[in-house]
């Protein structure tokens, strides 16, 4: 009941928000001018974006870390547990004010959960939808962090930000749509931003090995279409990447069986949202926000042991 409770008044937060030109020119668009042209990152998180609180009350816009002894059932404390995880690999316990850089903020709710664990800290977020950083802004002053928290619209792989000006910086399921098999762009830029010593923690989906199928090649395909993503990282290259730039200690963890509690949360909220917001719902449904529900149920089918794609959180540090 407190889910549904914050649900609901998250959405109507998002709801007000919605800028007019978007609800008058994408949302309500006629069908066939939206199937007509392709979908990219900024009109998918603005049509989708608010969609996500049918998984997060608080907009954490990833999966969950599961410990020994949680409750498999608590999808939101498994959200927070990652954002706790990536806080921990950031290493900064011995700063009296660290400086953090989320590449890829979305709604800002790690930098939030961040700001709760860290009261002298200085959070920043980056996103390239002016959707998510109005949002963003909003949600951050709603919990009091008005002036903790900055979120600015940038292009993550080349940003406005000094060099060497944070002691740690991450992307949460956000490295999917940097460019290449390596995200060399995204890293070379992580690389600039980070003091030496500082490190950098990414965490997402990276393929390993090969499809055993074309059809498998094919959903994965329409998994990228779905999230308007190019492709996801190949790990090798990836770790390959942050050797050449000169990263050291890198570390890989495979998280697959810690996320799959929370992945299994996936049908139940996909069936709620289709009958709360498709059956009963006023906001149209557009091709974004069908993907949206499509993706994370064709997930599992290319991922790890069915497939070459697996979670993983890959941490290392500028030397």
């Amino acid at each position: 009941m407190r889910e549904d409770s914050l649900s609901r008044q998250r959405f109507a937060q998002i709801q007000q928000l919605l800028p007019a030109t978007n609800k008058d020119e994408v949302l309500n668009a006629p069908p066939m001018a939206n199937a007509a042209r392709p979908i990219g990152l900024e009109q998918y998180y603005s049509e989708a974006g608010p969609d996500y609180v049918a998984w997060s009350p608080e907009f954490n816009m990833h999966f969950g870390y599961y410990r020994a002894g949680a409750n498999p059932l608590n999808r939101e404390a498994m959200l927070e547990q990652m954002n706790a995880e990536v806080l921990a690999r950031l290493q900064v316990d011995g700063i009296t004010e660290p400086r953090l850089l989320d590449l890829g903020c979305g709604l800002g709710a790690t930098l939030r959960s961040f700001a709760r664990r860290l009261p002298h800290s200085e959070l920043l977020g980056v996103t390239r939808v002016p959707w998510q950083v109005e949002q963003a802004r909003a949600l951050n002053a709603s919990a009091g962090y008005r002036d903790r928290i900055g979120v600015i619209e940038a292009d993550y792989e080349n940003t406005p930000l000094a060099s060497s000006s944070f002691d740690g910086v991450y992307a949460l399921e956000s490295s999917c749509y940097a460019q290449g098999s390596d995200k060399r762009r995204l890293l070379e830029e992580a690389h600039r931003l980070l003091r030496p010593g500082g490190r950098l923690v990414v965490v997402d989906g990276f393929l390993r090995g090969r499809f055993v199928s074309r059809a498998q090649q094919r959903i994965y395909r329409k998994v990228c279409a779905c999230w308007v993503v190019e492709d996801f990282a190949e790990r090798q290259a990836f770790v390959r990447r942050l050797e050449k730039l000169g990263f050291r200690e890198i570390t890989v963890e495979h998280l697959q069986m810690r996320v799959a509690p929370s992945v299994m949360h996936v049908p139940w909220v996909s069936l709620k949202f289709l009958l709360t917001d498709v059956v009963f719902g006023t906001r149209p449904m557009t091709r974004a926000r069908w993907n949206n529900v499509l993706a994370p149920l064709l997930l599992p089918l290319v991922s790890a042991p069915l497939g070459p794609l697996t979670y993983c959180m890959i941490t290392a540090m500028k030397r």
